[in-house]
Order: structure tokens, then sequence, then C-alpha cells
């Protein structure tokens, strides 16, 4: 976790150190000269991001915490507004309450490790939970001393084409593992809920009406008033050559199909945005450390920062912007191999990027939409692990891919 988290006598929340500031990451370069990674938030960004989904979405927005659990990302979402946090460990309900004691966690793993659902339920007064099985909705009740007082959703497996990850293949209950397990969440006492994932980065709002529609074939079949149903998130950013419907008419189709469920007459649905909440509101400035004749080093890599264009083998990639410290970088560009800084020679992107042609060792590489599995799934691998981060305090000053 970046930043120092310090006490403040007499006050319920725990406070960051700042970030160093900067109007621009032209400034920050020209004071740091930075050899290292460094992290770039962009609170303006963030904020309207933030705005867009809770003014949009029609219901309760969960940010998803595994998309990024850097503290200062949690307290800029929480200053933009977003009180409800969709977290996955009992590690990330102790990261999000003690920086902010008031928010609101849901304990939205269909499979946690032992005593993780009683820790956080006694000890942080957590009361929602997801389950897809019967075993594991036995083992909950075990943990948390019976269903009076819960409220357990049960996650429906809805595969999604639209979808570039596949987030059923894993969880999720059929039809008829559905409806009974709704019914024995009732027996046992809890507030039965509904729920399900298509996927991450779907492309295309038919996914949530072909999933809502699933849902009201299950919600039909057991016959109780549900007030609570989670969409779960999925929602697209804008990688460069991806084409992602925007997210307003995602907004549009989850509510015109919410509007067709047999659900009670108060309810409410849950949206558990990740990726789409983060990815525009920081950025990742990078120094080239080698130059051969079609290739770049930089000082990070797959086993850091830019993971994901392997992990999607090419299909997520990032908007770029070159600096150089005295004079500019030429205007024609070509197509350039990037590798890591790690001895590995499978520390490459799988696609070539188009840069300045005469970028070479201590240039820099700012790398865009990257708040989103970013810092959450780097590693120490030969001692390389990002960690500085600043703040682009000028709102005028926007990250590649934002704007453009």
């Amino acid at each position: 976790m970046n930043g120092t988290i310090q006490q403040l006598s007499g006050e319920s929340h725990m406070a960051l150190a700042p970030l160093a500031g900067f109007a621009s990451v032209e400034a920050m370069i020209a004071a740091r000269r930075p050899s290292e990674p460094v992290y770039c938030l962009y609170p303006a960004v963030q904020r309207a991001v933030a705005r867009r989904f809770l003014e949009g979405f029609p219901g309760r927005v969960l940010y998803a915490v595994k998309a990024n659990a850097d503290a200062h990302v949690i307290r800029a979402l929480w200053d933009a507004g977003v009180r409800h946090f969709d977290t996955a460990s009992l590690a990330e309900i102790e990261l999000v309450k003690e920086l902010l004691p008031e928010a609101q966690c849901y304990f939205m793993a269909p499979a946690r490790l032992i005593g993780a659902a009683q820790a956080a339920h006694r000890r942080h007064g957590v009361t929602t939970f997801v389950v897809d099985c019967a075993s594991e909705l036995e083992a909950l009740l075990g943990e948390t001393g019976g269903g009076q007082g819960l409220t357990i959703f049960v996650r429906l497996a809805t595969p999604a084409p639209e979808a570039m990850y596949d987030l059923s293949t894993k969880f999720g209950a059929t039809r008829e593992e559905g409806v009974a397990l709704l019914k024995a969440v009732a027996a046992s006492g809890a507030t039965p809920a509904l729920a399900f994932n298509v996927g991450s980065l779907v492309l295309q709002p038919s996914a949530y009406g072909d999933a809502l529609a699933f849902c009201a074939q299950v919600l039909k079949d057991c016959g109780l008033p549900i007030g609570l149903l989670d969409v779960g998130g999925g929602f697209p950013s804008g990688y460069p050559g991806l084409d992602p419907a925007p997210l307003e008419a995602f907004f549009q189709a989850i509510a015109q199909a919410r509007a067709q469920l047999p659900l009670a007459p108060d309810a409410e649905l849950l949206g558990e945005p990740g990726r789409a909440l983060v990815a525009e509101g920081l950025s990742l400035v990078t120094q080239v450390v080698q130059r051969k004749e079609g290739s770049i080093t930089l000082n990070d890599g797959i086993y850091g920062s830019i993971s994901e264009p392997a992990i999607s083998k090419g299909q997520v990639m990032f908007p770029t912007r070159t600096y150089r410290a005295e004079g500019a970088l030429a205007d024609a560009t070509r197509p350039l191999k990037i590798y890591g800084p790690t001895c590995d020679s499978l520390d490459a992107l799988p696609e070539p990027f188009t840069l300045p042609g005469d970028i070479t060792r201590g240039d820099w590489i700012e790398f865009g939409l990257m708040g989103a599995y970013t810092i959450s799934m780097r590693t120490r691998f030969n001692g390389f692990h990002p960690e500085a981060m600043v703040e682009i305090a000028d709102p005028a000053a926007l990250p590649p891919g934002v704007g453009d």
C-alpha cells in the first residue's frame, strides 16, 4: 500500500500521508528524472468517472477492490462519493475498514478461506455474503452462527460470449441449483438475494440483458420476494483497438431488463464496477533502459504493472505518450517490441507499440488506462516492484487515452 497511514486523534478515519503533487507529468519528470516507474494519480479524472457511475448506474455502486487496492485510489473513490465496497477476501475488508471505518463491505467471494467469514462478521460487522453451492452455504452459516441478520446472495452461472474473460467457468449455480439455494437461504433465516457476473471487459450491453432474462426464470421458479439483485462487474474501458459501447448504454440496458423482472416492488440493483471505475484515473510513467534496432527495454514489464497485454494475448493494450528531458522526440514513428527489466525472456509484451523512431535510453513513456489490474497484480520478481506514486493536481491535465 502506497503512503503511510497515520491515526489522527479524535477522528474516525485513518489519514494517508499526502502524495507529492505536480501540475503535469512533464513537471514531475523535470523535477524527479525518475529512473524507477511512477504511478500518476489523476484525482479529477477519478472523481469524474466515479460520478458517472454514481449518477448513471440504476442502483447501488460497489467498488470491486480487487481491481486496485491502493489506499490512495480507495480514498479518492470515497471522496467522490463511493460508500460500498465489493471485497473478495478478509485482507481487502481489513484494508477498507482500516482506511474507512464507515464504509460498507460486502464479502462477495463464493469461496472463502476457512474462518474468513467468521472474522469478517465478528470483527468487522460484515453481514452480506455470496454462495454458489450448498456446501458453502452450510460452511457460511456455521461460521456466522446462522442466517439471522445476514443477506446471502446466490450467484448464478451466466456465460457471456461478449466478455473477454468469462467468469462463470469457476463460480456460479445452475438454474435448478440456484432455486434450491435461494430457498435454503430463506429457510436459514437470512435474506435471500440473487447475483451473477457475466465476465470482465464486456463489450456489449446485451450480455446483461441475457443474464437478467436468465435471472427472471430463476426468480419465477423460486417464488420468493427477492429484493436485491447484483449484476456484478464487467463494465469495459476503452483500450486501443477495442470498441465497447458507452457506459450509458450498459446502464440503460440493465435498467430496461430490470423492469421486466419479477422482483419485490422495492427491489434494488447492485453493481460491482472495478476496471471501468479506476482504469482512467491512473497512468504509469516508465523509463527506457535499453534501445536496440527493433526493440526497447523498460524499467517495468509483465512481472510488474504491464501484465494484462500478456494475459489477454495482446487484446488489451495501452495508449502512450512519450517524453524527453531535453529536446523533442521525432515525429516519425515505428513499431517497437517492448521488453521488461527482468532476466526472463518471457518478460515481453506480445504486440509491438508504435513509438517515436528515435526513442532511446533515458526517455520516458507514460502508459494510460493503467488504474486496473496493474498495482494489484505486480510481483517482486528479480527484486523489481514499482511503488512510487504522485498526484497530477491540475484538473486540466489528462492521461493518455482520456479525452483523446
